[in-house]
């Protein structure tokens, strides 16, 4: 197929020295070391490149906090022995597609051209695999919060503030719809006043907005 010639199609088993290069070049020139450019350079899943980004900063702030090295014996016992582990031969998301046979009467001579089945699916992977780097942008950055203790889970957390609660509010529009057709969101305060949305409320109103999709196989 296509994506096999695609950059990031053909990922191997990183040794931790790479992945802890990977992370240097990237916290020493972001605007150069993109995750786009780290994924192509390494071939593989952007996915993959933003996990391995958090997970060297977890250590490095870990490390900070001990005050010397963690111990990463277990690390190089792994690097010595690569040809152990299977690698990622085909690191690229490949839609599944219920196939059947497609047949079209056409008009007497028709001589237009039909487009490839291979160019078809890859294309479908490609929109299927930016959606899921999207969500997984999401749902990451929001366990980012989670871990730094801006989002809030324990039940003691949510015990009235001495000023009041502060509500999500959604005003309907003149169709009486909600989301894209209807009306919008505001934060209501408990002394009556109003304020728009900040950015983690925002990221509240996106995560439990439904994603109207069929379901996209791994």
């Amino acid at each position: 197929m296509k994506q096999i010639q695609e950059p990031g199609a053909r990922g191997s088993y990183l040794k931790d020295s790479e992945k802890a290069e990977m992370y240097r070049l990237h916290k020493e020139n972001p605007t150069v070391y993109t995750v786009e450019k780290l994924a192509k350079d390494y071939r593989i899943m952007r996915q993959r490149v933003h996990a391995i980004l958090w997970l060297k900063e977890i250590e490095e702030e870990e490390e900070k906090k001990l005050g010397h090295p963690l111990d990463d014996s277990i690390e190089l016992l792994l690097d010595s022995y690569p040809e152990f582990f299977n690698s990622h031969d085909r690191e690229f998301h490949v839609a599944s597609l219920p196939y059947k046979p497609d047949f079209k009467v056409m008009p007497e001579g028709w001589d237009g051209i039909t487009k490839d089945v291979d160019e078809v699916h890859y294309e479908i992977s490609k929109k299927e695999d930016e959606m899921l780097y999207r969500e997984f942008v999401e749902k990451m950055n929001f366990n980012k919060k989670k871990m730094a203790g801006e989002v809030k889970c324990h039940k003691y957390s949510r015990r009235r503030p001495s000023d009041g609660w502060t509500f999500t509010v959604e005003k309907l529009g003149s169709r009486g719809k909600r989301g894209g057709g209807g009306g919008w969101k505001f934060a209501s305060i408990a002394d009556g006043s109003s304020r728009p949305l900040n950015e983690m409320e925002k990221m509240y109103v996106r995560r439990e907005t439904p994603r109207r999709r069929r379901r996209i196989l791994p």
